[in-house]
């Protein structure tokens, strides 16, 4: 007599079977891809390589570079290699271009820059809205890092700088009357609209306040006015083309008083420039140690390199950003909570976290005012 075979026991262990060995095969495969992934995870770079602040993105560059090589050097992230992909925003909109080319067609996990609030202002958005986590280099305008949860800024916000510009004009320098004259984007504006809200609030008077476009190189009306008003020192949020061509007209037009910039003027462009002797700025306490600059020059391209407080925050920059992909992987949403959670040993700044709007806390940032003295920029 034959053995009644139970066919629905028989289907159902197989079912079973064929469950397990898809399991086992679905976790090999995905080992396997997680192993062997070997491609290169892009980072999207974007500061001024030409243009007015050229020396700016070249430094910040210098210093990006070198936190890439860093990181390749130790295995990259997972055993996969970095690559940094830049584009030049010429210190203007065309960070809009920039930008939408290293998301849209290079498709980067992440982005470091800008350096400029003037290509910030338009191009920060779409990082937001494409979802692409990005840590701003330098670019100072207080709105900047509030644009969204996927933008972070290693560097003070202009809402710190205006208050210190404002309280040095009128406690340090001793002016109560004094003009303003600045460069009509998310910079310059933010700074005015700090500085004269705290100079009023210490009692002092704001004789004079008009803004320029980026491209205006000639003040020598404005200046006449400022001669005319009374003012005791000029406060000039400027770039460095127009903070220069004004540094010439107030000497041609001898008007002999204080002026101060903001953290615009930390370059080359400014400081070696023949008619800026003597001119004030406010900056961020920001450091660049010998033996970090003596790694600068030690990458190739970059031995005449003059590293300063952009090489520093690029480097930075770039690492915040790429620990957090060492920790997070490259899910873009991953990326941007573990950004949050940052606390970081800088080289610019001692310690970088952010705040719940993705700027440097309050407690960290730090300002000083430099001098120019001989082509040289030197503390107060």
């Amino acid at each position: 007599m034959k053995r009644k075979i139970n066919t629905s026991r028989v289907v159902g262990t197989l079912v079973i079977l064929v469950a397990i060995v898809a399991i086992i095969v679905g976790c090999t495969a995905q080992s396997g891809n997680n192993n062997s992934d070997t491609s290169e995870i892009k980072i999207g770079f974007f500061a001024p390589l030409s243009g007015e602040a050229a020396s700016y993105g070249q430094n910040a560059i210098a210093g990006a570079q070198l936190a890439v090589k860093e990181f390749n050097d130790n295995g990259g992230v997972n055993g996969r290699m970095i690559k940094l992909v830049a584009e030049d925003d010429k210190c203007t909109s065309a960070g809009v271009n920039a930008i939408q080319k290293l998301i849209n067609v290079d498709e980067v996990t992440a982005i470091v820059g800008p350096v400029c609030s003037s290509s910030g202002g338009p191009a920060l958005p779409i990082a937001q809205s494409s979802g692409v986590p990005t840590v701003i280099i330098g670019a100072s305008a207080p709105p900047l890092a509030k644009i969204g949860d996927y933008i972070y800024r290693v560097y003070p916000s202009d809402a710190f700088q205006g208050k210190f510009a404002a309280e040095f004009m009128y406690n340090t320098l001793g002016k109560k009357k004094v003009a303003v004259l600045y460069v009509q984007n998310d910079w310059g504006k933010g700074l005015e609209e700090v500085f004269a809200k705290r100079f009023k609030e210490l009692g002092g008077e704001v004789v004079f306040d008009e803004g320029v476009t980026q491209e205006n190189k000639e003040f020598k009306t404005q200046l006449t006015k400022v001669k005319d008003s009374g003012a005791q020192a000029i406060y000039i949020p400027l770039y460095p083309a127009g903070g220069t061509a004004l540094a010439k007209q107030m000497k041609e037009l001898n008007l002999n008083i204080p002026a101060m910039g903001g953290d615009a003027f930390e370059g080359d462009e400014v400081i070696k420039n023949e008619y800026t002797e003597g001119i004030m700025y406010s900056v961020g306490v920001v450091n660049t140690p010998e033996d970090f600059k003596a790694k600068i020059k030690a990458q190739p391209g970059f031995e005449n390199a003059n590293p300063n407080l952009f090489t520093s925050l690029g480097y930075d920059a770039t690492k915040v950003a790429l620990e957090a992909i060492k920790k997070a992987g490259t899910n873009k949403v991953a990326i941007k909570d573990e950004l949050q959670k940052t606390s970081y040993k800088g080289v610019s700044i001692e310690k970088i976290e952010f705040d719940q709007d993705g700027d440097l806390k309050a407690e960290l940032a730090k300002y000083e005012v430099k001098v120019i003295k001989n082509k040289e920029a030197v503390k107060y």
